[in-house]
């Protein structure tokens, strides 16, 4: 019979076969598990409630941060000037080192056997972040250690809650000290500086650059911090990754900068700076300035004494070398002498010359014949005064007077010889003024504008100036007079202007009248090579009229082809220039020295390079014009254009 047939009923089972007994045991052991779930419920909620709750809240998210790589730097060639390097930072979390006095101190003890930093120390600073209620702040115990420190911490920190190794992008600087007062440095936030950049993204963990072009390229250099969330357990371990956000490399930098011509042009400073000249004796401090006389790029930049930069990048390990440095009194070698103030001397004969031929006072073909060194005058008061040249220099016309820098022809021209001629303007104090017109216009008295801070700007003086400066002295104090008119015409008394400004000047001179801003970076590139923006020249005309500018280039060849100059000539280069000599007294010894200078261009019919030497001590003509000389022959010789 089919089971599908309604007549088939299957097997039958006696009811005496049934599991009543079976039954009764099934349910006796339900009841069983449900009161040892019941039991544990109870303990878990009601008995070990609070310690479970701890645990809970033990458990915790956190976003952590990744430093973002800084970006490098180049020279011209693609030479790199900087380099990252990991930084090896032990921290300690507070809010999650263990909760009890002793294992607490255990944990420090630990840290002291690896790091070598004493356990009260990080005691002491973890007090210090519970009593500013800032347990949940990161503190660094211990900075830059060793590979060997950073792995055997790596390894012990997962029986150390609370402690991990970080690592930071550190910066090295691997072009040398000659570079120091053109790349400067990076450092910790300060407190002010987080205070204006916080809103910017920055935390006080950031580094930020603090001199040179590290600080003026901040945000190009600066990347774009990694974001990590996840949650923790109270053992600090990773429980589960959220969202990752990787960080972004900040953006590289290229200098208009010759690395080589750097090097070589520093280290001919400091060759150069002892003395032959019995009266000056050594040079202590000497700068130099090579820049493009059409673009305004900076070439080299040198300062000597310099300094090394790396001392900054890890303060800490430094401090008496820092605190040396920062506090000599005698060299300043922190302070570029670029950016550093002195009298001119005679390399401001070319602005005396240009504010002369364009206010019609001289021609080129204005002659002064000087027979003596000495020329006297008598004031109005009936005093005499007697204005001093070096040599006696017999008829000079203006080339002449440039060439071989006649300090009566400039005389003459600025505040005129008393009873003979007069100067630029009706009166002594008109001429200054004027003078000082035609001053800032070829950028003395303000800053040019390069992209590196630090710069002084020097004094242009003037009958206003001077009242203003002296408004708390005597009247006579305040006075302007006509030797004031005389001395500012050749670039002595109360004119000062950096090695930088006069190479400008120069460059405007030498371009014919197109007053450029001087630069260092010529680039920012991207992580991948990419230009993203160029620093491209910027200028504005100086109102001299070119045919006068010429005639002051035709006066600095001739210095250089026979004049004063000529020991900047080299075979093979047609060079023009001026040199310039500025009488100083040493206030701590009372004796009187000389500056030395030299400013010129190279070539001649199509000016292309500006060079600027200044020695603290010596004549220009001797001392600076031939390292000018040497400077061009190099440039010429290596650096790629």
């Amino acid at each position: 019979m089919s089971m599908l047939d309604d007549n088939w009923h299957g097997p039958r089972t006696p009811s005496r076969n049934r599991p009543h007994g079976n039954l009764t045991a099934l349910r006796i052991a339900v009841l069983v598990l449900f009161g040892i779930l019941g039991a544990q419920l109870f303990r878990m909620q009601i008995i070990e409630g609070a310690s479970y709750a701890q645990r809970s809240r033990e458990n915790h998210i956190t976003a952590q941060t990744t430093l973002a790589p800084r970006g490098l730097i180049y020279d011209r060639n693609g030479d790199p000037l900087v380099e990252n390097e990991s930084e090896y930072v032990a921290t300690v979390l507070p809010e999650l080192l263990p909760g009890a006095a002793d294992k607490r101190y255990q944990t420090f003890l630990a840290l002291e056997r690896i790091t070598g930093k004493p356990a009260l120390e990080i005691q002491a600073q973890v007090d210090d972040a519970f009593k500013r209620k800032q347990a949940f702040v990161e503190i660094a115990v211990t900075k830059y250690l060793s590979k060997e420190q950073a792995l055997t911490l790596e390894e012990s920190t997962t029986d150390m809650p609370g402690v991990k190794l970080t690592i930071k992008p550190g910066r090295k600087y691997v072009a040398g000290a000659e570079f120091s007062h053109i790349l400067g440095y990076v450092g910790a936030i300060y407190q002010e500086e987080y205070d204006a950049l916080r809103k910017d993204g920055y935390t006080f963990d950031d580094a930020i650059g603090k001199t040179g072009v590290e600080a003026s390229y901040e945000k190009d250099l600066r990347g774009r911090r990694g974001v990590t969330a996840a949650e923790q357990d109270a053992q600090g371990r990773l429980v589960q990754s959220f969202e990752t956000t990787d960080p972004v490399p900040g953006n590289s930098l290229k200098l208009a900068i010759d690395a080589g011509l750097q090097k070589y042009v520093s280290a001919l400073l400091h060759d150069s700076l002892p003395e032959l000249d019995k009266k000056n004796g050594d040079a202590r401090i000497a700068a130099a300035v090579v820049m493009s006389a059409k673009t305004g790029e900076v070439y080299a930049l040198v300062s000597e004494p310099n300094y090394d930069n790396n001392l900054f990048s890890q303060p800490e390990k430094h401090e008496a070398e820092i605190q040396q440095v920062a506090t000599d009194k005698e060299f300043f070698p922190l302070l570029s002498k670029a950016f550093s103030p002195a009298a001119p001397g005679s390399t401001f004969k070319l602005v005396t010359a240009a504010a002369a031929l364009e206010t019609g006072r001289i021609t080129p073909a204005t002659t002064r014949n000087v027979t003596n060194t000495r020329l006297e005058v008598k004031l109005e008061t009936g005093e005499l005064f007697y204005l001093i040249d070096w040599r006696a220099h017999g008829l000079v016309n203006l080339y002449q007077a440039i060439a071989w820098s006649s300090n009566h022809y400039f005389f003459q021209a600025a505040c005129g010889v008393l009873g003979e001629s007069k100067g630029l303007g009706k009166t002594f104090a008109d001429s200054a003024t004027i003078l000082a017109y035609y001053a800032r216009q070829f950028g003395l008295g303000a800053a040019t504008g390069i992209d590196i801070s630090g710069e002084n700007i020097g004094t242009v003086p003037d009958p206003a100036w001077k009242k203003r400066v002296h408004a708390h002295e005597t009247a006579a104090d305040q006075d302007w007079y006509y030797g004031d008119t005389c001395n500012m015409g050749i670039g002595q008394g109360d004119v000062t202007a950096t090695p930088l400004q006069i190479a400008r000047m120069t460059a405007a001179v030498a371009n014919g009248g197109k007053l450029l801003t001087p630069h260092v970076a010529t680039a920012i590139t991207g992580p991948g090579g990419k230009v993203i923006r160029t620093i491209d020249p910027e200028w504005k005309q100086v109102p001299v009229k070119p045919q006068y500018l010429a005639d002051i280039r035709r006066g600095m060849h001739e210095s250089v082809g026979y004049g004063a100059g000529s020991l900047a000539k080299g075979s093979g280069m047609d060079m023009a220039g001026k040199t310039g000599t500025a009488e100083f007294i040493d206030y701590k010894t009372g004796k009187y020295y000389e500056h030395a200078w030299f400013t010129g261009f190279a070539p001649f019919d199509d000016p292309e390079v500006v060079v600027t030497v200044y020695f603290d001590r010596g004549v220009g003509g001797q001392k600076a014009a031939p390292v000018a000389r040497q400077i061009i022959q190099y440039f010429n010789e290596h650096v790629k254009r």
